[in-house]
Order: structure tokens, then sequence, then C-alpha cells
């Protein structure tokens, strides 16, 4: 985590530089990956031509979507978002009116193992009528 702060160079200063912009973050975050993906590739490639791990090329598309999932595990550790879900799904038996039903659109496997981990538990132990593990499509006449 330290790494994603710069240095401050004013001199004797100690306070760190905050990144001020989401492309400033991942701009760290891609100085900090990228040489923790060539040191795993050079480590698996031990017979290697290239002298040191940083002569390994990461294909620009892989080191992309790493940089993506650590943002995104940024974003949802800042913004707490798994603490929220968790006390919805906590909370949904007392908010949902008698016959309701409960939507839930997940857009990663965090969330959706977490919302069908509790409407199973929901339903085994009677609280809910129905569930499904797979997507519900509507009907023509919905």
């Amino acid at each position: 985590a330290q790494g994603l702060l710069a240095k401050n160079k004013k001199k004797g200063s100690k306070n760190p530089v905050i990144p001020k912009t989401t492309t400033e973050l991942a701009e760290r975050v891609r100085a900090i990956v990228e040489p923790l993906m060539q040191a795993a590739e050079f480590d698996k490639k031990k017979s290697s031509h290239k002298a040191t791990a940083s002569d390994i090329d990461i294909p620009k598309a892989l080191l992309d979507s790493t940089v993506a999932r650590v943002m995104q595990a940024l974003r949802i550790e800042l913004n707490g978002e798994f603490r929220v879900l968790e006390q919805l799904l906590e909370d949904l038996p007392s908010i949902l009116a008698p016959g309701g039903r409960a939507v839930f659109l997940t857009f990663h496997s965090g969330e959706d193992r977490r919302v069908k981990k509790a409407m199973k538990a929901g339903y085994k132990s009677g609280i809910y009528s129905s569930w499904s593990r797979n997507a519900v499509r509507p009907t023509a006449q919905e």
C-alpha cells in the first residue's frame, strides 16, 4: 500500500503525495504490479534466455486486466461494498413484503456468491419460499 503513495519531493517533507485522479492511481498500481508479474514469469521460466525479470515483456492485455482487478478490489474495499451487501441480505427478510420478490443484479463473482449463499440459506431455513441459482428471465407475459 505504501507504494501507492509517491514520495514528496519537498526537502524535509515526510508527507506522501496522494494520487489526485483514478488515472494516476492506476498508473501507480501498474508500476507496482508489472515488476511483480515479471518476477513471477521469470521464476516460471528458470531456463529463460532473459537475464533479469525486468527483461520479460508482459502482454498489455494481461497487465491491463490485472490492474483493472486491483482497482476493482480497491473500490470494493474503500466503498465497503461487501459490508453494505451483507447488511442488505441480513435485513432483507424484515423489509420484504409478504409474497414479495427480491431481485439482485450482480456484477462479479464476489457479489454473486454472497447473494446465492444468503438466498439458499434463507430458503433452507424457511424464510424464502423459493430461490434461483441461475438467472431468471421474464416470460412473454411479463
